[in-house]
C-alpha cells in the first residue's frame, strides 16, 4: 500500500509538471495541434481518414490514389488509430475526440516517463526525493522533446526508458510474466515505430548474449522460455506481419540520408545553444548540427563522461581491464551503459565515416533507418543515468555539508531541461481551422462528392519514395488539401508518405510532367466518374503542365480561398495529343533537318541492350565518372544553354539519384564555376522506363570550356543507360524528323 501511495504521488507530480509544459494547449485540446505543417500535419490527416473513411485496418487510401498505402508507412499510427476506429464501430464512437486522444497520449507518456526513470532510480536505491528530481530534469531534457512538434510515433518518451526498467526487473528476479511483459512492450513499441523496435532487438540481442548462452553455466531449461519470448517472437512476428500486410515491392532499400543525418561530439556533450557553451564560438568553430543527430546529454552529464573517460583510459593503459568496464557497482548498468556508448559511435557514422562506405551495401535492413543519429537517444538515457547515480554514490557517505553540494548538479539539470523544453507550450500550440473543421463538421460540401473518385491537388507533390522529392511549390496550401479530401472522404493521388513505391510514384508524378504519352497510371481510373482539382490560385510558382491540366478543367465552386474544379478523365486523356499538336504546330515551317544546335549524340557507333532510340546508347561507369562532354562549344554566342538527355530505368530505385556535374572556366583545369544536380531534380517527362532529363546552364562567357560528366553510379544502381545528349541554346529549338518520328527538343513525337 505504501509503495502505491508512492507511486501515485510521483504520477501526480509528473502529471502536474507535464500540464505545466503543455500550457494552454491543454484548454482546447480536441481543436489544439502540435504542428502547423510537415509531417505533423500529414499524421493528424492520415490518422484522421483512417478512422473515418478507410475500409480496412491495414490499409490506407488517404493518399497516393489509386494505389493507397500500407497502413506501417502511411502516418496514421496503426495502434492508436485501429484502435478508435474498433471502439467507435464497435462500443462507442469515441472518433469526435480524436484529436484530443492523438495530443493526451503523447503527453501521458510524459508524465508517465518521469514515473519509469523514477522507478530505474528507486530500483538502484536512490532516494526518493533524488530519484524524483532527476527523473523529472532527465524527461524534459531527453531529445526526444522535440519530437512532439512533427514525429509524433517517435515522442513516446516512455519507451527506451521503460525497456532499461523491465530489463532491470527481470534481471533481478527473472519470470514468466515479466518475460510477456516485456514482449508486450516490445511488439506495442515496434509496431508504433520501427526505430523502436531496433532498439529493442539490440538492447535485449545484446542482454542475452552477456549472459553467455553457450557456455555450460547457462540453464537453458529455464531460460529458452525467456528467449522464445523476448527475443524469437518479436524477432519473427513484426518484420513478417509488415511484410505480409504490404503488397508493394519495389520501396527503397537504400534511403537517402544515412551518413547525413547523423550525431556529432558536439551535438551530444555539447550545446551550443546554451548561454553557458557561448564562450566555445569564440575558441572553436562548432559544426552545423543536424537537428536528427542533436542528444545533447547536459553539462552534468558531459562532465561526468569526461571523468570516466579519463578513468577507463587510464585504466585500459594499466590493462585493469575489469576496473576499465566497470564504471558503477551495478553490472547491468555498466553493461546497458557501454551498449549505448557503442550505438553512439553508430550514431556517429563509425566505421563508415573512415572511407569505409561500402560497408552499408552489407547493412541490409538496418539502411532503412537513415536518420542515425537517433541511435544516440539511448546514450542519452544511460549517460544520465550513470551520471547521477554514481554523483548519488559519490556524496551518499559524506558528511551532510558535502551532500548539499548535490544542488548544483540538479539545479544545472532542472536549467538544461528547461531550456530543452521551454519553447515547446507555442511550437505545439496550433490552429489548424480548414482540417479541424473537415474533422469535426457532419457538413458535406456543396459538392456531388459521387461523381469524383480522387482528389488532385495543384500544385501537386509527391515525397516519400526517396528517388524523387516533389515537394508542393506553395507548401501552406497541403493543408487545405488534407482538410477536403478529410471533408469529402475522397483520396488525394499526391502522396507525402515514408519509403513508398518508386513505381507508383511515378506514375501519378507523370501527372504533371510533360506529356509526351498517354498516362500509364489512368488505367487504374474509374472512367465513369471525374477527378477533383482543388487549386491554390495564389500560387504563383505553379508549373506550365499543372497550367495545362487547369486549363483542360471547369471552375465548380471555391472554398478556403481555393478554386475547385473539374477534371474529365477523357479530357485528362486528351492531353498528350493537344501538348503534341502545340509543339509541332510551332515548328511546321523548319526544313527536316536538325538545327539551332550546338552539340547532338545518338551513340549509334556503340549498340547496347537498350536505347532510347535507334540501337546505341551509352552505358555509365559504376566505377569512374562518365565523361559526356569535354570542350568549348563550336559557334556559340550565347552565355545560357540547355543540356537534355534521356536516361533508362528510371522507375528503379536509386537510379534517379544519380548525379551530373558540370564544371566551367576559362580555361582547361581552370575552373571557375560548378554545378551539380540529381537526375531526379531535372526530370521533366517520362517515356516508359526512360526519364528526359534538362537543364538550363548560364556560362561566364560564350567561349568557357565546359566539362560534363556523370559521377559513379551508387551502388545497386544496376545497368544505366544515357541516350539522345543535346547541347543548345536555351532559347533556341532544335528539331530533327527522322522516319515517323519528329524529336523536338529532345521531346519524342510519333
Amino acid at each position: 500500500m505504501k509503495k502505491l501511495v508512492e507511486y501515485i504521488v510521483v504520477t501526480a507530480v509528473g502529471l502536474i509538471v507535464t500540464f505545466l509544459f503543455a500550457g494552454d494547449v491543454l484548454k482546447n485540446i480536441n481543436h489544439r495541434y502540435f504542428a502547423q505543417g510537415g509531417d505533423g500535419a500529414k499524421d493528424y490527416y492520415a490518422t484522421f481518414y483512417h478512422i473515418k473513411h478507410d475500409k480496412s485496418y491495414i490499409h490506407s487510401n488517404s493518399m497516393n490514389y489509386p494505389f493507397g498505402e500500407s497502413i506501417f508507412f502511411a502516418g496514421s499510427q496503426p495502434i492508436v488509430s485501429n484502435s478508435i476506429r474498433f471502439i467507435s464501430q464497435n462500443i462507442y464512437d469515441i472518433s469526435p475526440y480524436t484529436v484530443a486522444i492523438h495530443n493526451l497520449l503523447i503527453l501521458l507518456s510524459i508524465a508517465l516517463t518521469i514515473l519509469v526513470v523514477y522507478l530505474i532510480f528507486r530500483h538502484l536505491n536512490l532516494p526518493i526525493w533524488y530519484s524524483l528530481l532527476v527523473a523529472a530534469g532527465l524527461t524534459f531534457l531527453s531529445p526526444q522533446i522535440d519530437r512532439i512538434g512533427g514525429h509524433f510515433a517517435l515522442s513516446y518518451t516512455i519507451v527506451l526508458p521503460l525497456f532499461v526498467l523491465l530489463m532491470l526487473k527481470f534481471d533481478r528476479k527473472p519470470s514468466l510474466g515479466k518475460s510477456i511483459l516485456i514482449l508486450l512492450a516490445g511488439l506495442w513499441a515496434s509496431i508504433t515505430h520501427g526505430y523502436f523496435f531496433t532498439f529493442y532487438m539490440v538492447m535485449f540481442f545484446a542482454y542475452w548474449l552477456w549472459q553467455k548462452p553457450w557456455c555450460k553455466e547457462f540453464e537453458w531449461k529455464k531460460q529458452w522460455l525467456h528467449m522464445v519470448l523476448q527475443l524469437a517472437i518479436p524477432l519473427v512476428l513484426v518484420p513478417t506481419l509488415i511484410l505480409l500486410l504490404d503488397s508493394v515491392e519495389d520501396r527503397t532499400t537504400w534511403p537517402w540520408g544515412f551518413l547525413f543525418y547523423r550525431a556529432y561530439p558536439e551535438s551530444v556533450f555539447l550545446s551550443p545553444g546554451r548561454p553557458y557553451w557561448s564562450w566555445l564560438n569564440n575558441l572553436v568553430k562548432i559544426r552545423n548540427l543536424q537537428w536528427e543527430g542533436i542528444a545533447y546529454v547536459g553539462l552534468v552529464s558531459t562532465v561526468v563522461f569526461i571523468v570516466i573517460f579519463y578513468r577507463t583510459l587510464k585504466n585500459a593503459i594499466k590493462r585493469q581491464w575489469n576496473n576499465a568496464c566497470n564504471i558503477t557497482n551495478q553490472p547491468l548498468i555498466n553493461y546497458l551503459f557501454w551498449l549505448s556508448f557503442l550505438l553512439l559511435l553508430f550514431s556517429f557514422g563509425i566505421p563508415f565515416i573512415f572511407n569505409m562506405e561500402f560497408l552499408l551495401e552489407y547493412l541490409g535492413p538496418i539502411r532503412q533507418f537513415r536518420g542515425i543519429g537517433r541511435f544516440a537517444w539511448f546514450f542519452f538515457y544511460m549517460m544520465n543515468i550513470v551520471a547521477f547515480y554514481l554523483i548519488w554514490e559519490k556524496l551518499k557517505a559524506k558528511k551532510m555539508i558535502y551532500r548539499i553540494l548535490l544542488i548544483i548538479p540538479l539545479i544545472i539539470l532542472s536549467y538544461d531541461a528547461w531550456f530543452n523544453s521551454k519553447s515547446q507550450k507555442f511550437h505545439i500550440n496550433n490552429s489548424l481551422p480548414e482540417l479541424d473543421y473537415a474533422f469535426h463538421t457532419s457538413r458535406k460540401p456543396n459538392i456531388n462528392v459521387d461523381g469524383f473518385q480522387a482528389i488532385m491537388p495543384i500544385p501537386f507533390f509527391s515525397v516519400g519514395s526517396e528517388n524523387y522529392w516533389h515537394e508542393s511549390a506553395c507548401f501552406g496550401s497541403m493543408v487545405k488539401m488534407y482538410a477536403l479530401s478529410q471533408l469529402t472522404g475522397l483520396p488525394l493521388n499526391a502522396t507525402y508518405t515514408s519509403r513508398s513505391s518508386v513505381w507508383r510514384c511515378v506514375e501519378n508524378l507523370n501527372l504533371i510532367m510533360e506529356p509526351l504519352q498517354q498516362f500509364p497510371v489512368l488505367k487504374y481510373y474509374d472512367r465513369s466518374k471525374d477527378i477533383l482539382l482543388f487549386v491554390d490560385p495564389k500560387c504563383d510558382q505553379i508549373s506550365d503542365n499543372e497550367r495545362r491540366i487547369i486549363s483542360i478543367s471547369t471552375p465548380i465552386d471555391t472554398l478556403w480561398g481555393q478554386e475547385v474544379r473539374r477534371l474529365k478523365i477523357d479530357d485528362l486523356t486528351k492531353l498528350p495529343e493537344l501538348f503534341r499538336n502545340e509543339y509541332l504546330k510551332k515548328i511546321a515551317e523548319i526544313p527536316d533537318t536538325l538545327r539551332n544546335y550546338y552539340y547532338f549524340q545518338e551513340f549509334e557507333n556503340t549498340p547496347t541492350p537498350i536505347a532510347f532510340m535507334g540501337t546505341g546508347s551509352l552505358r555509365l561507369n559504376n566505377r569512374n565518372y562518365t565523361n559526356l562532354y569535354w570542350g568549348r562549344i563550336a559557334n556559340n554566342n550565347s552565355t545560357e544553354i540547355t543540356l537534355s538527355f534521356w536516361v533508362s530505368n528510371m522507375k528503379r530505385d536509386i537510379v534517379p539519384r544519380n548525379r551530373i556535374e558540370i564544371v566551367t572556366g576559362k580555361e582547361e583545369g581552370k575552373w571557375e564555376t560548378w554545378n551539380g544536380f540529381g537526375f531526379m531534380e531535372k526530370t521533366i517527362a517520362f517515356w516508359d522506363d526512360w526519364a528526359l532529363v534538362e537543364y538550363n546552364l548560364k556560362l561566364n562567357n560564350p567561349s568557357d570550356f565546359i566539362c560534363i560528366s556523370v559521377a559513379p553510379l551508387l551502388a545497386k544502381s544496376g545497368d544505366v543507360y544515357i541516350d539522345n545528349f543535346l547541347i543548345k541554346g536555351e532559347t533556341d529549338t532544335a528539331i530533327l524528323k527522322k522516319n515517323d518520328v519528329t524529336i523536338v527538343n529532345n521531346r519524342l513525337f510519333k
